[in-house]
């Protein structure tokens, strides 16, 4: 705690180096050199080192008497080789901030109703945690702009398995996201063995409303729903995760609009993988993907052709395919009566034509 505090300068720097084989810094940035303040900072940070991944958290109250370009925390830790960048750009003068990042990313966020200009708070917060493995550095990064000034986020992976079950959404993150805001916009990616795993993912937001679940189902589906009017745009990618043996997917891209919720399901048919989206009421889906197949040595580039039925209740709607993805409006009548009606699409590659267009690619290229 700091009385009557007058900085020499707009910038000043706490660090603490080879505490328990770990340096920790702290920049703050932009202070105002021709006024007197009352500054409090109580900051608490925490490697835990229990699991595979290691977790850094920090919890942090403070009141810096004005606001501040910038707060740049930086944490190496020596023991388990990972480097953890906390930035905040435009931050407020006060508020309270706890978040973890490693095997989970959870971020809880309050400004005093005293210190808010509107109902964003932070201009855009940046969250890296990079692990060192197999002589590189494998990142996790988490970007959000406009941030709340009331927020609560959580991503962790689902803990619920079974090797009798589909195993697509098995061990998937889950998204817990909730504010007094329907403006931030959110950059999520992991890179291979930052989690211990297998593929690279990526998710971007745009315009997140004040409630979003992305979460999984007790039949080993996963499912989406948003309040408000939904998603306004999100991206998810996966890239380089082998899917069955001989089987390589190189990358699976969905682009989604105006999502409001959407329930997935991955039964199999005779051994043909279907996918069931549910409970659609509104927005507008891409969808694409690139598979590497290996056969009796020979690697081939694999082209699937998708199908895609649309029904309302029992009745068949509508209906798409595409060569390698497909463009689909999700709900065309419930968008047309207000959400009150929800639609179902039945998506699955058809073994034929995709067989066609896989060997067509071999040949032309």
């Amino acid at each position: 705690f700091l009385e009557n505090y007058v900085p020499a300068r707009p910038m000043f720097t706490i660090e603490m180096n080879g505490l328990q084989r770990s340096d920790l810094s702290m920049i703050v940035q932009g202070l105002d050199t021709s006024q007197a303040r009352d500054v409090s900072l109580n900051a608490v940070y925490n490697t835990s080192t229990d699991g595979i991944i290691p977790r850094f958290s920090i919890d942090m109250v403070y009141d810096l008497g004005e606001s501040v370009e910038l707060i740049d925390i930086k944490q190496v830790s020596h023991v388990e080789k990972i480097r953890t960048d906390i930035v905040m750009f435009g931050v407020p003068r006060s508020a309270e901030i706890s978040s973890s990042i490693g095997d989970v990313l959870i971020v809880d966020l309050f400004v005093p109703i005293e210190y808010r200009l509107s109902s964003n708070s932070i201009d855009s917060l940046f969250l890296q945690q990079l692990r060192y493995v197999e002589d590189r550095w494998w990142p996790s990064t988490v970007f959000m702009r406009d941030l709340p000034s009331e927020m609560h986020l959580a991503a962790e992976p689902s803990t619920e398995f079974n090797i009798n079950e589909i195993t697509s959404f098995q061990g998937m993150f889950t998204l817990d996201y909730s504010s007094n805001s329907d403006r931030m916009d959110l950059f999520l990616e992991s890179k291979g063995k930052s989690q211990n795993v297998q593929g690279d993912n990526l998710m971007i937001a745009e315009n997140l409303p004040d409630r979003f679940l992305l979460d999984t189902t007790d039949d080993w589906g996963a499912t989406i729903s948003a309040s408000g009017k939904g998603v306004e745009r999100i991206y998810i990618k996966r890239t380089n995760a082998p899917a069955v043996p001989g089987v390589n997917m190189k990358s699976a891209e969905m682009i989604g609009e105006n999502l409001k919720g959407v329930t997935i399901h991955m039964p199999t048919v005779l051994g043909v993988p279907v996918v069931i989206l549910d409970d659609i009421t509104s927005g507008r889906i891409v969808a694409t993907a690139d598979v590497d197949v290996e056969f009796a040595g020979v690697g081939i580039e694999g082209r699937g052709v998708l199908m895609d039925a649309q029904f309302t209740g029992i009745i068949p709607t509508s209906s798409s395919m595409g060569v390698n993805g497909v463009v689909t409006d999700l709900s065309l009548i419930g968008s047309l009566t207000g959400g009150t009606v929800k639609t179902t699409h039945i998506m699955a590659g058809e073994p034929v034509s995709s067989a066609i267009a896989t060997l067509l690619a071999t040949v032309m290229s």
